[in-house]
């Protein structure tokens, strides 16, 4: 299996402190009161968004459609950005310093049928967002809050710079 983007540039450079951008999916269930979340393979505690990193050659929605299908066998159209997020880390779980830029993106089903991919997706549920479910990092929280907070309120997308 070739490696991704990510295991390629690090072998170049390290542990250095490196920009990554992802991107993440928002889909809605028909009564738009649960969002589909999915329990990772790298944390035992809460739920994440289907999304991952941008492989070089990918645009943001091209990327989020890619890993919805990867995660979750959904094939998925984008509706609006959501807002963007950076969040820096000295060391992250693999001992590397990066800065993730996060793009959200609120999608909707166009075909597929639901099926985690028992690699990096463990669990699929339409988790209900009263109350705001746990996530699995303090970032995936606080945009989970924004979602439910801001979006719903606005079709303007949010900005939230990195806690310094």
């Amino acid at each position: 299996m070739d490696k991704n983007y990510i295991a390629r540039m690090r072998e170049k450079v390290g542990h250095e402190g490196m920009i990554f951008v992802s991107a993440y999916g928002v889909l809605w269930n028909d009564t738009h009161d649960a969002i589909l979340l999915e329990k990772r393979w790298d944390s035992d505690v809460g739920w994440g968004f289907p999304g991952g990193y941008l492989e070089y050659g990918d645009s943001p929605m091209q990327a989020v459609v890619r890993e919805f299908k990867e995660e979750t066998n959904l094939d998925v159209e984008v509706i609006r950005v959501l807002g963007i997020s950076a969040n820096v880390t000295e060391k992250n779980s693999w001992g590397d310093a990066q800065e993730t830029v996060g793009i959200g993106f609120e999608v909707k089903k166009i075909g597929g049928c639901m099926q985690k991919d028992g690699t990096e997706t463990l669990d699929l549920q339409f988790v209900p967002v009263s109350p705001e479910p746990k996530m699995f990092v303090p970032q995936a929280q606080d945009t989970m809050h924004r979602i439910l907070t801001e979006n719903e309120l606005s079709d303007k997308p949010w900005l939230r710079e990195p806690d310094v």
